[in-house]
């Protein structure tokens, strides 16, 4: 099948190192190993000049935003600065107007060849789509993975949060597919007006080939044992929402029973600083390591050199919706989990068999579970086992691929159309 991939979001460089990035290519790449053609079409490719892009054997269709409209987003925030005020307007501004650009390039670029279904990632004002499969007369496949107007008001603020939940409603409701990549996102879609067997609930996944624990690589199929100091460690983006803030004090209290220990952080965010100067504060720095951002390569490695893999979410003031990628990596590696009973975590992790889960929220209770299994390397071995046999038995991205592909074919029959193969974009046009 012909696949236009569409990732209008300009907040995700899909060539950079961000979890939705890599969601973006895993996919992309297991339509393409699955024999399918896929055109990925995004506005942002890297976020860093310095950046190296990740690799991606597909045609990237790079269209970014316009001088027009950039002109329009600069112009709103110059006009609140001279007032003293800061606000998010400018930035909607933007999506509404870059929305409505890569529509109409898009309807031009595929309009004697369009594809056989669009798949499109949700994004805030992003209704494309929707008019993009209405006049190619195809399949919309929408993913959602996350409740973007609450979560826009509620962690970056909103001036026109009321419109975004129109557009969101009103893309939701006209999407052939809906896939959520949770249960309480499946409710969230349901409820705000998709229709109920559309709503397909497709956790995150891995590559299998890529996150796989450290002793798949051994004739004796061992765990390893050659490290001295035990690891605790965290991969993503350090954010209030994923509760980093709990690290320092965490290492503080195992480091006295565990004089070795040592905590690696596998990213980067507008947390780091502070995070520093608490370590720094703690006298802790000597036994931390931060990464910074890092590929998917380095993650894979890294994770199998942990002891106890973290994820401590802070309990949220809404229904905890997440996906975390993480926690799908960390397991497939055959590292044990310590997370918080939240959400899809307490599906996926099941307590004393693939990991261990703490009430959200009681530092104590992280504590001991995260001293346990440093404390007991047989229990830590499997947790992992079971973990890592749950993760590639059921959470892959060619699995999901294939469910998308699945569900796509099982649609009423369309009108038909011309079947013509769509070529590759120019190499102007992939920007690579």
């Amino acid at each position: 099948m012909n696949i236009l991939y569409l990732c209008s979001d300009l907040g995700i460089p899909v060539l950079g190192r961000h979890g939705a990035s890599v969601h973006v290519r895993s996919l992309v790449a297991a339509f393409r190993e699955a024999g399918h053609r896929v055109i990925l079409a995004a506005p942002l490719l890297n976020k860093s000049p310095w950046e190296q892009q990740e690799e991606l054997e597909a045609a990237v269709l790079h269209l970014p935003a316009s001088a027009e409209t950039s002109a329009a987003a600069f112009d709103l925030k110059m006009f609140l600065r001279a007032m003293g005020r800061e606000n998010t307007l400018p930035r909607e501004v933007r999506r509404i107007l870059y929305n409505q650009e890569v529509e109409r390039h898009l309807q031009d670029r595929f309009a004697e060849n369009p594809p056989d279904f669009v798949y499109e990632r949700a994004s805030l004002f992003g209704t494309a789509g929707v008019q993009l499969a209405r006049a190619w007369n195809c399949p919309l496949v929408v993913e959602l993975n996350a409740p973007l107007a609450p979560e826009q008001a509620a962690y970056r603020g909103s001036c026109l949060a009321e419109l975004a939940v129109q557009a969101e409603r009103w893309v939701l409701s006209q999407a052939d597919l809906v896939m959520v990549v949770s249960a309480q996102l499946s409710n969230y879609a349901i409820e705000l007006g998709a229709e109920p067997d559309r709503v397909h609930v497709v956790p995150n996944g891995v590559n299998p080939a890529l996150f796989r624990p450290r002793w798949c690589e051994g004739a004796n199929d061992q765990p390893r044992t050659d490290q001295a100091s035990p690891v605790l460690g965290f991969v993503g983006g350090l954010r209030p929402w994923h509760g980093v803030e709990v690290l320092p004090p965490l290492l503080d209290c195992l480091a006295a029973r565990h004089g070795n220990l040592r905590l690696v952080i596998a990213g980067d965010g507008p947390l780091r600083g502070e995070l520093e100067r608490e370590l720094d504060r703690r006298r802790l720095m000597s036994r931390v390591r931060f990464t910074g951002p890092v590929s998917q390569q380095v993650v894979a490695e890294l994770i199998c050199s942990f002891d106890v893999a973290l994820a401590p979410y802070a309990r949220p003031e809404h229904a905890f919706y997440f996906s975390p990628l993480k926690l799908f990596e960390y397991m497939a590696c055959g590292v044990p989990v310590v997370a918080p009973r939240l959400g899809q975590i307490a599906d996926l992790v099941r307590d004393g068999e693939t990991g261990l889960l703490y009430p959200p929220g009681e530092f104590d209770q992280l504590t001991a579970a995260c001293d346990r299994i440093l404390s007991d390397r047989a229990l830590g071995q499997r947790l992992g086992r079971a973990a890592a046999e749950e993760i590639h038995g059921r959470f892959t991205w060619d699995r999901n691929a294939a469910r998308v592909i699945e569900l796509v074919r099982s649609l009423p029959r369309r009108t038909p159309r011309n079947d013509a193969k769509s070529p590759a974009p120019s190499r102007q046009e992939t920007n690579r």
